[in-house]
């Protein structure tokens, strides 16, 4: 048997009690000091199951409450568990094997947006791990998981609106099953990013619970913005007697938990603009950075629509900035032909320190939204798809591909309850030779952009364009030019000049080859086209 220590943070109740199995549920009385509510238990190694149970002041009902800072939630008897093992409270006794392998840097990054629940077979961290071959195979090397913590129960839900916030969702697995898949991530030099919801809470999170007007802002904290996902975290709240910020100190642990215990190589902050603090940001990116230390670590915050001021190369607090834009620009500039967005399409090729993606759970499918918006099926939306894939992967910024863009996946997810429909992939998908020659073409330009150094740098350089023929030509270096065509008709013997180095090139996809004299590309340019010419040397 050893003394086990139970702790609460509340200081703003008048009681606290402890209940678990190993009590049989009935009342432990808890200490009150400095704002924490403490006891101590007698327990022998197991597993075992418990609540607190709190009376708000100038209340006479008690509530039962889930411990905030529980590692482990039973969804099917609402309640938090516990392990002890040698006379301490442990986690699982998983042993990490892959810890030395040195994983790539920022710059290089190719980002695969995953939600678990479709993404594999069964649903769970193990059903991940039988396809991380195939991830790899692609050319991804980093896995940006949808939110895995805790939230609506055994529920089909993207996990947005987080419950227990150092607890993974039951569904999913336990804690050592997502160790072994994140350590299997590493033995493949593919990194693991961590899709953070620190905006808001679900209504029935423990600090909700507790005490709404302590963690959170009384209403919402901006009553002008459209959006508004549940009770939300109050940063700027500073607690004079305890000499803390509530919000601050309970999401810095958490940030804190999830890098030291599961070894996670990145965050993506939800909802950024919502939480418009580049305060706590920025200390949840030291935070992070200082438990991550061997290896590097990887920030980025939704912001729509993107804004240049919150990344660091900008005095802002984070690595990158999703780009909203790039997904709606490559989109108009498919469908609609009575235009070209020249400036919009330069910006969107040419920005750095942003994520772009065609899609991603905030926005259809860019194969569905060609269909939707511009009547495009079939082959000729998969020649525009293909385009837009070109440009994604050649673009100054890191990639982000959401699971099943590059197998073709075009299936609605609708404006009303998409977050828990049922999507699983479609591998068969891959039967037809259409979807193959896309995920081909993705394979080889992921393929190119770890070979060659210039793509991962942040120079791009428009050498031609020409608005009436719909043509944008972009230097990657002057030995990799990217040409692109936005128009549905064919052009024979076209001219391209301005090309920076006379010589014979060789289109990367087609291996066709093509001589440049006089600083002029002459070429046939099918609709949609988009070559990838490197330079012969």
């Amino acid at each position: 048997m050893s003394s086990i220590e139970f702790t609460l943070f509340a200081p703003t109740i008048a009681e606290a009690k402890l209940i678990g199995s190993f009590s049989e549920w009935n009342d432990i009385s808890m200490n009150f000091d400095q704002g924490t509510f403490r006891c101590s238990k007698e327990l022998a190694d197991g597993t075992y199951e418990y609540k607190f149970r709190i009376r708000r002041q100038n209340e006479e009902n008690w509530i039962d409450v889930i411990d905030p800072y529980v590692t482990k939630y039973d969804p099917t008897r609402k309640t938090g568990v516990l392990t002890i093992k040698n006379g301490r409270k442990i986690l699982d006794e998983y042993v990490w094997k892959h810890d030395d392998v040195k994983l790539p840097e920022n710059k290089d990054l190719v980002i695969y947006e995953m939600y678990i629940a479709d993404f594999a077979a069964n649903g769970q961290f193990s059903g991940v791990i039988e396809k991380l071959d195939y991830l790899s195979d692609l050319g991804i090397n980093a896995i940006e998981l949808m939110p895995v913590q805790e939230s609506m129960d055994f529920n089909h839900d993207w996990g947005y609106s987080t419950r227990h916030f150092l607890a993974l969702k039951a569904s999913y697995g336990s804690s050592e099953e997502f160790k072994r898949l994140i350590d299997e991530c590493h033995q493949r030099k593919i990194r693991v990013i961590f899709d953070a919801v620190f905006n808001h809470t679900s209504t029935d999170c423990p600090l909700e619970i507790i005490d709404h007007n302590y963690w959170y802002y009384q209403g919402r904290h901006h009553p002008e913005d459209p959006f508004y996902w549940g009770p939300e975290l109050n940063y700027e709240y500073y607690d004079e007697q305890q000499k803390l910020k509530p919000a601050w100190k309970f999401v810095t642990d958490v940030v804190r938990f999830w890098i030291s215990e599961y070894h996670l190589d990145g965050i993506r902050f939800d909802a950024a603009k919502q939480m418009d603090n580049y305060d706590i940001l920025r200390e949840l990116d030291n935070v992070a950075r200082s438990i991550r230390t061997s290896q590097p670590f990887y920030t980025t915050a939704e912001y729509v629509p993107e804004t240049p001021a919150i990344v660091k190369s900008n005095g802002g607090p984070v690595d990158a900035c999703w780009s909203a834009s790039f997904h709606g620009v490559m989109a108009n500039n498919l469908v609609d032909l009575s235009k070209l967005e020249l400036d919009l399409l330069q910006y969107v090729i040419s920005a750095a320190d942003l994520v772009n993606y065609l899609s991603c759970h905030d926005n259809e499918r860019f194969l569905f939204v060609l269909g939707k918006t511009g009547n495009i099926f079939d082959d000729a939306a998969f020649t525009r798809m293909r385009l837009a894939m070109i440009i994604l992967i050649t673009s100054v910024s890191v990639p982000m591909i959401t699971q099943g863009d590059e197998l073709g996946e075009a299936r609605e997810w609708g404006s009303e309850g998409q977050n828990t429909k049922e999507f699983p992939m479609q591998w068969d998908l891959l039967n037809n030779e259409r979807n193959r020659s896309l995920r081909e073409t993705c394979k080889k330009l992921l393929n190119l952009r770890k070979q060659r150094a210039e793509m991962t740098e942040k120079t791009a350089i428009f050498i031609y364009e020409h608005y009436d023929n719909r043509v944008l030509v972009y230097a990657r270096s002057n030995d990799l030019i990217i040409v692109t065509h936005f128009s549905d008709g064919e052009k024979n013997d076209y001219e391209i000049n301005s090309f920076p180095q006379n010589g014979k090139w060789i289109d990367w996809l087609s291996n066709s080859e093509h001589q440049i004299e006089n600083n002029t590309l002459k070429i046939n340019l099918k609709p949609f086209d988009g070559k990838v010419l490197l330079l012969q040397k």
